[in-house]
């Protein structure tokens, strides 16, 4: 088939997920499930009409009349490194049902730029080179998660590679639909993308990476949709890099896709990446003690007062299960009315076995990922049980229906705790609202996230970035790096 016939066929699939290095815990098959898996068909069926980077591109190449041929979609969220026999289970299935697919006149595939396996550090990489093996060279676009780890090998294999322009992540599907869109033009002869890298030495925590602010990355996303408005770059991407990847190389990396313009993506791509290290420091986070920021809380009138334990962020490798903020709370706020949500499948069993208004001598919190403290032992009084499905509303995952597992609902002391058996990214309140619990009603809230509350929680009174122990910590220049390319920032630079 021509493509010059406009008759096209393209492929398109999706293998997301964000490793985390510092986490001890290994991510299987079911972590992926438990978020969205499609095969084949299904990936029309199930994804469109999400925020998915999937939907973006159905609904653009449908509206084209382009023939689409779905290999595999899935998101895994976030974690310790993917078990080798889940990774692959995953990577020879979207390859085999790529090769049933040819010929093909481009592919699209959404990856993370995070994911890593066990005994694979850049699964994108190794990926998109077999990918390349299969296809041939037909064009081949690639969108990625903003804190993608880029590597020479993603770049060498992709002809057109993008990131998402906002964090908090809400724009997916314009993201698919934009790489889509270029895909489409290259197929049409109208350009022929050329896609540069540039890295500086920093790595930065997420607290200060907003997109919609006057911060530095408000600036940054100005810049690039300035250089894209003028037509200089037919994309221009900021990576800040996931930070909690012992690698080589991990760094902000900046991507410029021109039109056969070697020069000018270079150009493009220093120039973004020069201005993202002039701003370095103005991406440092100012963090409280637990102990501290519940005694400022409780002075601080009305509520959801925000505790936000990024240290524990799901939504970056953690597994979510730390009760060190539970602690804290039962001993400083003892009569404060609070709600946290912990992972841990030992308790929601014992909770189970105790039954609604049952009590039980509880010990919750800290199994899974023991290294940053004990568990919180304490009489707990089970409110509810729930099946812990949810529908998210936004972001990333807007539209899809998840779970985290059987889950139970708890209260000790003062504290409703929320115990699921599986962790969940964690946009809004959406897994709180379905176990039954309505965070505004309470002085406190604790979040573990260092970003999404900053909009699902706009209207408290008060929020706090907690000085917590963790594997997804702000406090990146305490972590005993082993690899990161020196010199580099914070631990460097700090003049």
């Amino acid at each position: 088939m021509s493509p010059s016939s406009g008759n096209w066929r393209v492929g398109i699939g999706a293998l997301l997920f964000e490793g985390n290095t510092l986490s001890p815990v290994v991510t299987e098959l079911r972590d992926f499930e438990s978020k969205y898996l499609a095969r084949g068909e299904d990936v029309l069926g199930s994804l469109r009409g999400s925020n998915t980077e999937m939907a973006g591109a159905i609904d653009t190449l449908e509206l084209h009349a382009v023939d689409i041929a779905p290999l595999l979609a899935t998101h895994g969220g976030a974690g310790g490194r993917v078990s080798a026999a889940a990774h692959a289970a995953l990577t020879g299935d979207l390859l085999a049902r790529l090769r049933a697919a040819m010929p093909l006149d481009a592919l699209y595939l959404a990856l993370h730029g995070a994911f890593v396996a066990q005994g694979v550090d850049d699964m994108e990489g190794a990926l998109l080179a077999l990918v390349r093996e299969i296809v041939g060279d037909i064009p081949v676009a690639v969108s990625c998660d903003l804190h993608a780890h880029i590597t020479t090998e993603m770049v060498r294999h992709a002809d057109i590679l993008i990131g998402y322009r906002h964090y908090p992540h809400d724009d997916t599907y314009d993201t698919g639909r934009r790489c889509a869109g270029l895909l489409l033009r290259t197929l049409r002869g109208q350009i022929r993308p050329l896609t540069v890298m540039h890295k500086v030495p920093m790595v930065v925590p997420a607290q200060k990476q907003r997109t919609k602010s006057d911060g530095p990355m408000g600036a940054l996303h100005a810049r690039a949709r300035a250089r894209e408005a003028a037509g200089d770059v037919l994309a221009l991407s900021y990576f800040p890099v996931q930070p909690w990847l012992d690698f080589p190389d991990v760094a902000f990396t900046a991507v410029a896709v021109t039109d056969d313009d070697p020069e000018g993506a270079e150009q493009a791509a220093a120039d973004l990446a020069d201005a993202a290290w002039r701003r370095r420091h103005e991406f440092d986070v100012e963090t409280v003690a637990p102990a501290e920021a519940i005694r400022a809380g409780l002075a601080v009138e009305g509520g959801p007062v925000v505790l936000a334990d990024a240290a524990d962020c799901t939504g970056g490798g953690a597994t979510g299960d730390s009760a060190v903020v539970l602690a804290a709370l039962l001993e400083h706020a003892p009569q404060a009315s609070a709600v946290i949500l912990i992972v841990d499948p030992e308790t929601v069993a014992a909770a189970t076995a105790a039954g609604i208004g049952g009590r039980f001598l509880a010990r919750i919190g800290n199994k899974l990922d023991p290294t940053y403290g004990a568990p919180v032992e304490a009489e707990a009084l089970v409110e509810r049980l729930v099946d812990g499905g949810f529908t998210y509303t936004g972001g990333l995952l807007g539209g899809v229906t998840a779970t985290m597992g059987p889950s139970a609902v708890l209260r000790v002391g003062a504290v409703t705790v929320v115990v699921a058996s599986l962790s969940s990214y964690e946009y809004a309140d959406e897994q709180l609202r379905a176990a039954g619990v309505d965070p505004w009603r309470c002085k406190f809230v604790v979040v573990k996230n260092p970003m999404n509350f900053q909009q699902a929680f706009a209207d408290a009174p008060a929020a706090f970035t907690l000085d917590t122990p963790g594997p997804t910590t702000p406090n990146l220049a305490r972590v005993p790096w082993r690899h990161w390319t020196r010199p580099v920032y914070p631990l460097d630079f700090q003049e």
